[in-house]
């Protein structure tokens, strides 16, 4: 069985549509704080230069519109160029259910938000809503891990 197995210094790259206010600021923010790498995008990249100033090597910074198919096409080209990979797609508009049937067998995670509540924080709240995104993926993680090195039942 050859199964994939990531290296234990393996760095999540995370995909993070509309990063220049609420949520998805508040999530960029806390995964680069936490050594990960992101690729943050906004239609107004000016309003999130400050991320790529502070973690320069983890970042990606780009402008995109996702209604623009051919800039939506260059944004993910340039991504897995400069980080060979997307873990986790947080896509801040509705087409995330039909999305992540599609990229689950890249291995891409999908986070559907919805407004209002994530996990019991109001949005509001993106800090903590972000927290709770990044526990979420954690978990999902762990359990894929421990299905891939449990042994075989025959």
């Amino acid at each position: 069985m050859n199964e994939y197995r990531r290296p234990s210094t393996y760095q999540r790259v995370w995909f993070i549509t509309g990063s220049s206010t609420g949520l998805g600021r508040a999530l960029a923010d806390a995964v680069l704080a936490r050594g990960q790498q992101a690729v943050v995008t906004a239609q107004a990249p000016e309003r999130v230069r400050d991320i790529i100033e502070r973690y320069p090597a983890q970042a990606l910074v780009l402008e995109l519109d996702i209604t623009r198919r051919e800039q939506v096409r260059s944004v993910v080209r340039r991504a897995i160029e400069r980080f060979g990979h997307v873990d986790v797609l947080l896509n801040n508009e509705g087409f995330s259910a039909a999305l992540a049937q599609e990229v689950a067998p890249l291995g891409i995670k999908v986070i559907t938000i919805e407004r209002g509540r994530v996990n019991g924080h109001h949005a509001s709240d993106a800090a903590a809503a972000a927290e709770a995104i990044i526990a979420a993926v954690d978990t999902d993680a762990a359990e894929t891990r421990n299905r891939e090195q449990a042994p075989e039942v025959k």
